[in-house]
């Protein structure tokens, strides 16, 4: 019995360890927010080239590039490039058709993002432009997004990674139950890193670099975590990475567990492939004294929340049956799960949420035994090398988004309205 004693305070001390690291970053936006500027008056209105991979996404695809083009910047400093990635359907025909610049991959046996937007950046002159920004096909890029994003570039931003929300909240139990999460990812993780100087994990999209950080560095990541593998080619070459949560790019959420399982079994993998990379940069951090390398390591590292909660709730019934045994044990797998439920209270609060957001929490129990099986998958290497693609579905005319409000920070806003299918 002892040693099962000694096991469990072992798994609880990682999840001990979890929250920790997660309340330091929570409770500095709670008190500071993200320290953000307001704009500068004046500046100059760089240009940028916006890359947009793009796979079989004939549906959505004119939605992104018409978000882009509502945007409030002058729009003769907007190139749109959009890499049509062995499209099999009229994405190509379909861009061309809005007057926007389309350029056909065909590479069935290297498929990928990574590898898309490798060959995009090496065949396209840069020369005239300043920054890159990447998006999603599935995105909807709020107005304001390269105003801030170059602001950011005049105070001296390099790399810059944008608030990555969710388009369409509204749609199912499962969207408004994640739309919680993006809060927390956004706001109380990278809010809170922004605060103390730290920088974030590229999230995929929603990505602005200065021209000589590509020219340098380019596009290297090829793996099924092609963000995650992109931020430490980053960090490896000395650059480091700025979140600027008021540029906010919205993509599409799976709406049923059925939709979001390509995509879930995906990123679980996508996280494991780099392991042994943020094994070494912890190795490097401690020998060269970085904390921002350590903490990119230890943030690769980080179980995301729903792998978090899955353990405290295990732990839960573990610590019951061990009470006779062990009664600290009780009150320290309590203490990690009565953060984490802290934690979703906040996310709420930030987001000014209202009744329709408090009752998809009942299906919160069926969506962790869902993402633990998928854990369990990773575990074992299932699918680790294949991308599968996410169905999608057209835009809903009353897209709203989790972000910050303009004039604070702090002040999220749970319902905030867009154009009508711009």
């Amino acid at each position: 019995m002892s040693l099962i004693v000694a096991a469990a305070w072992l798994f609880v001390t990682v999840q001990l360890a979890a929250v920790a690291y997660r309340a330091i970053f929570a409770v500095a936006y709670l008190l500071r927010g993200t320290g953000e500027r307001d704009l500068p008056t004046e500046t100059q209105s760089r240009r940028f080239a916006v890359l947009i991979p793009a796979h079989d996404e004939e549906l959505l695809i004119r939605e992104v590039i018409a978000s882009i083009r509502a945007s409030d910047y002058p729009q003769d400093c907007l190139d749109i490039y959009v890499i049509a990635d062995n499209c099999k359907d009229s994405t190509a025909d379909l861009v061309r058709a809005a007057g926007e610049q389309v350029a056909e991959r065909n590479d069935p046996e290297n498929p990928g993002k990574g590898q898309a937007l490798d060959w995009m950046l090496r065949r396209t002159d840069l020369s005239a432009i300043d920054a890159v920004a990447i998006f999603d096909a599935d995105n909807l890029v709020d107005p304001a997004f390269f105003q801030i994003m170059n602001a950011e570039l005049a105070r001296g931003g390099r790399c810059l990674q944008g608030y990555y929300g969710i388009a369409n909240p509204n749609d199912s139990v499962m969207t408004r139950l994640l739309a919680v999460t993006y809060v927390m990812k956004n706001l109380l993780f990278n809010g809170g890193k922004a605060v103390l100087g730290l920088s974030p994990i590229l999230m995929g999209t929603g990505m602005v670099f200065v021209r000589d950080v590509i020219e340098r560095v380019g596009w290297q990541a090829m793996s099924i975590g092609e963000d995650l593998e992109q931020t430490f080619c980053l960090h490896e070459a000395g650059e480091r990475i700025r979140f600027v949560p008021k540029a906010l790019a919205r993509a599409q959420e799976a709406t049923t567990l059925r939709q979001a399982y390509p995509q879930r079994q995906r990123w679980a993998t996508g996280r494991r492939v780099l392991y042994s990379r943020a094994r070494r940069a912890i190795t490097i951090g401690i020998r060269e004294r970085s904390l921002s390398t350590v903490d990119l390591a230890i943030d690769l590292f980080m179980p995301p929340y729903s792998k978090l909660m899955n353990w405290s709730v295990a732990s839960l019934i573990v610590a019951i049956f061990l009470f006779p045994y062990s009664p600290w044990l009780l009150g320290a797998t309590a203490l990690v799960f009565a953060y984490q439920l802290a934690e979703l209270m906040a996310a709420l609060w930030l987001m000014k949420a209202d009744s329709r957001f408090l009752a998809p929490l009942l299906f919160a129990p069926i969506f962790l035994l869902w993402k633990a099986g998928i854990d369990l998958l990773a575990a074992v290497g299932h699918r680790r090398n294949e991308w599968a693609r996410t169905a999608r579905t057209p835009h809903a005319t009353d897209a709203t988004a989790q972000a910050p409000e303009n004039d604070d920070s702090r002040s999220s806003s749970a319902d905030r309205n867009t154009p009508d299918k711009h």
